[in-house]
């Protein structure tokens, strides 16, 4: 509990301030004072207290002095001290109704703002709702600053991001082991490229490669030098051998005689003249060298030329030109595509076939000398044959390869139209370049550094998400709490309107309060400055006294829904204005309600009667309360006792005054008139009759003890005009709240209004 200021020193009003005499405070300490006494001076200090805010108290420094502020309370028996620029200790369980609550967490004004819905909503939740909101902006201002950091870690990175490529996929990126043989292929490709745009007509003039054709021994060899004559009688065969063998003509023999009978004419032999006619021999002859002879001595006598005309000297050079010209192309080729031929040998293939070739002709010229003998194939024949057929298989492999690279030169000859756009190619290499530079350190590292900002942020929105979850959870219920608290109260101020539809947004990501107005049943929304001119809004559809008691009924019901209320010091300044008076009584009432359950409850107000009312309200004022008064003494305001009875007897004064002016002239609020008859026989009674009357008895419980008072009691002597006060109480106290839940609508009749005023007045004497 605050016991005590003790010392105030050049803050505000409060220049010089230190406690004198008994100003020590109770449980409930109600302090009057005018206004520019330093009310709000002392609510700004306590708040200061209570958060810890060195600027409340800086920005109320006494103007003209350098000596700092200083502020010395006694709280609780402990020693709280604001000096050299701060608290020594500060105290949390302080709660204030203000103008500064107003303006900070409910309206400033004519408007309700966005800041005002933040901290009204921090005031709603409590302390763990306010952690969980104060997590969830420290991590949105985290997860802004992560945000910047990671656009400029991700315009790095971008600044080397290639065309066409997405930051996505160029973080996905993996090292290529082979990049840079890539690059250089790609490069070459490029070089032969351009090589092969400059030489265009070349390559569409130079012709492909062309196979190789092995030299092929005429098929019919063999069968020609195997051939004889099967119609030649044996027997002549026998004389034509025996005449050749005789002669010793050899191997020519048999040559020698079939071009010899072509001279026997008209029956007479060449050489001796003699008639042949009969001679048996010739006839051998002529049997011998008959038609089949001469046509197989004819193939004979061709078979070496056909032999020298498949396999000769021409027919291999024809293959040697093959290969030569094969080579030529390629070396052409090879500046635009790959060109892999198999070695072939030539020298080889000529020894081979010039092997085949020999052997064949001897074999051709053993059958031109004896035609009609078949000459057997021998074995060296047959072997030199398959040392020629086996080079097939070498050629067949080297013809594989020509068709294969004729094929790419005919691909070459096609797409070489298409060069003219390198772009495509340019692009591959810059590309892999791309990929090379992309695992470069400082690359990596700057992908590296954006990715851990990614995955950083995204924790730190997964953490939000989880904690703001939990928050719209622990504020479900609350929430609506608050809402039937409010309206509750606002019934009890008799308002002409509710909230409705409160619930919590996170308006620009941090949490904040949403509720409407509602009124006959039409629900308005807040608005704000920028709310278009002629819509319904908090701004037109409230009075002063309305937002004035939703503002309390805000502060009523955070203070209903606290846990550690039993804690609190409640401090209410001025909790009413002059323009709702009507809810005066209703205040009073709130605010005794909290004696019970409150550790404390301070208030400050310029308006004595409300003081009144919460002091004859407590009916243990005299133990728990205590009245002090803020007043100017020289150029500083001091802290002092007040006499709150002198006060009511001051007030009765002023009541009378009212009453008379009315009576007399009929001067003043006819409501206003009609409230003050009831307060002013009230203090008439009290001072006719001390002592019998308690603090927070009204007229009608006046009345109801002089009824009932026994014959020997004082109060017998107010039997007398106990009629009449009986007649004037049942015609004042329907102008009460207290009475009448619709006072302020209750009509008055001002010739009824001022009878009643003269018999009030008439009671004590007046006229």
């Amino acid at each position: 509990m605050l016991e005590k200021v003790i010392e105030i020193n050049n803050i505000g009003c409060f220049r010089r301030y230190a406690a004198k005499d008994d100003v020590s405070f109770r449980k409930l300490t109600l302090f009057y004072a005018e206004n520019g006494r330093g009310k709000t001076t002392l609510c700004a200090i306590l708040r200061s207290l209570q958060s810890g805010q060195k600027e409340l108290i800086a920005e109320r420094k006494t103007l003209g002095v350098t000596v700092p502020p200083f502020v010395h309370i006694r709280l609780n028996e402990d020693d709280y001290r604001f000096t050299d620029d701060a608290w020594t200790i500060t105290h949390p369980d302080i709660a204030i109704f203000d103008p500064v609550f107003i303006n900070e967490n409910v309206y400033s004004g004519d408007f309700v703002e966005h800041e005002h819905k933040k901290n009204l909503y921090r005031v709603i939740v409590g302390a763990h709702g306010v952690e969980l909101a104060t997590q969830i902006e420290n991590l949105d201002r985290q997860i802004r600053d992560a945000n910047s950091d990671l656009r400029f870690k991700k315009g790095i990175v971008e600044s080397n991001l290639p065309s066409g490529v997405t930051l996505e996929a160029y973080l996905q990126w993996q090292p290529v082991d082979d990049i840079d043989d890539q690059i250089q292929n790609k490069l070459d490709e490029l070089s032969k490229r351009q090589q092969a745009i400059a030489r265009i007509n070349d390559i569409q003039s130079k012709g492909t490669l062309g196979e190789l054709h092995l030299p092929s021994i005429p098929p019919d060899v063999t069968s020609i030098l195997g051939k004889k004559l099967n119609d030649i009688a044996s027997d002549v065969e026998t004389m034509v051998r025996e005449q050749i063998d005789r002669h010793q003509m050899g191997r020519l023999g048999e040559s020698w005689l079939s071009q010899g009978l072509n001279y026997v004419k008209n029956d007479c032999c060449p050489f001796c003249g003699q008639e042949v006619h009969s001679n048996d021999l010739i006839a051998a002859y002529r049997s011998h060298f008959n038609e089949a002879y001469k046509n197989l001595k004819q193939e004979v006598a061709q078979l070496s030329q056909s032999i020298n005309n498949g396999i000769g000297e021409t027919a291999v050079f024809a293959v040697q030109q093959r290969i030569a010209d094969n080579l030529t192309l390629a070396e052409f080729w090879k500046q635009f595509l790959s060109v892999e031929l198999p070695d072939v040998s030539f020298h080889d293939i000529q020894v081979r076939y010039a092997k085949l070739r020999e052997h064949s002709l001897v074999l051709a010229k053993r059958k031109q000398d004896n035609p009609a003998e078949p000459v057997v194939v021998d074995a060296e024949y047959s072997s030199l044959l398959a040392n020629v057929e086996a080079l097939r298989e070498v050629v067949d492999a080297y013809n594989a390869a020509v068709e294969a690279c004729s094929t790419r030169i005919t691909e070459q000859k096609t797409t070489v139209q298409s060069y003219g756009d390198l772009s495509s190619i340019q692009n591959e290499i810059k590309l892999l370049q791309a990929r090379k530079f992309r695992f470069e350190p400082e690359i990596s590292n700057s992908c590296r550094d954006y990715q851990e900002a990614v995955t950083a942020k995204a924790k730190l929105e997964h953490t939000k998400e989880t904690i703001r979850q939990q928050l719209d959870q622990y504020c479900a219920s609350i929430i609506q709490s608050f809402e039937r608290s409010i309206n509750d109260y606002l019934d009890q101020f008799n308002a002409g309107f509710r909230i409705t539809n409160t619930r919590h947004l996170y308006t620009g990501g941090t949490p904040s309060s949403h509720y409407q107005i509602e009124i006959n049943n039409t629900a308005v929304d807040l608005g704000d400055t920028q709310t278009e001119p002629g819509t319904p809004c908090f701004k037109t559809t409230l009075s002063s006294g309305d937002r004035g008691a939703l503002a309390l009924a805000f502060f009523l019901a955070v203070l209903k829904s606290d846990p550690n209320i039993s804690s609190k010091i409640i401090v209410f300044d001025d909790p009413f204005t002059s323009l709702d008076r009507f809810r005066r009584t209703c205040t009073q009432q709130l605010i005794q309600g909290f004696l019970g359950i409150a550790q404390q409850v301070i208030v400050l107000s310029h308006d004595p009667r409300f003081l009144t009312l919460l002091w004859d309200g407590c009916s243990s004022a005299s133990t728990i309360a205590k009245t002090l008064q803020m007043a100017k003494t020289g150029d500083t305001t001091i802290i002092g006792k007040w006499d709150i009875d002198a006060e009511t007897q001051s007030t009765y004064m002023k009541d009378y005054s009212t009453l008379l002016d009315f009576s007399r002239e009929r001067k003043g609020d006819t409501l206003a008139v009609a409230r003050t008859i009831r307060p002013f026989l009230e203090s008439m009674l009290r001072s006719h009759f001390p002592g019998y009357f308690q603090k927070g008895e009204w007229l009608g419980d006046f009345i109801a003890k002089i009824r009932a008072a026994p014959i020997n009691s004082g109060l017998q002597h107010a039997k007398a005009d106990l009629d009449e006060l009986d007649a004037i109480n049942n015609y004042s106290k329907k102008y009460h709240h207290d009475q009448n839940f619709n006072a302020d609508s209750e009509p008055i009749n001002e010739d009824e209004l001022e009878g009643y005023v003269k018999r009030a007045l008439k009671l004590v004497g007046g006229t």
